[in-house]
């Protein structure tokens, strides 16, 4: 049985982590990932925060309603 594509979820194309650069789309498989312990950087500022002042994380840069949010 095949498995079922994940439905589209937009996020911020600014959002990125060590496992978006080392398993590009798939980073959700990286087993640091699994276990929550992903930190997440915008790469508008290089930092945790984005430029709004918010924090940043993959839930929080996935809201279309946020000032900076661009879609990837």
């Amino acid at each position: 049985m095949a498995d079922q594509p994940k439905p589209y979820k937009p996020r911020c194309k600014f959002l990125t982590c060590k496992a978006m650069m080392v398993y590009g789309e798939d980073f959700e498989n990286d087993p640091d990932y699994q276990a929550g312990t992903m930190e997440f950087m915008c790469n508008c500022t290089i930092q945790n925060l984005g430029p709004d002042g918010g924090a940043v994380s993959l839930e929080l840069c996935s809201d279309v309603e946020r000032e900076c949010f661009r879609e990837y």
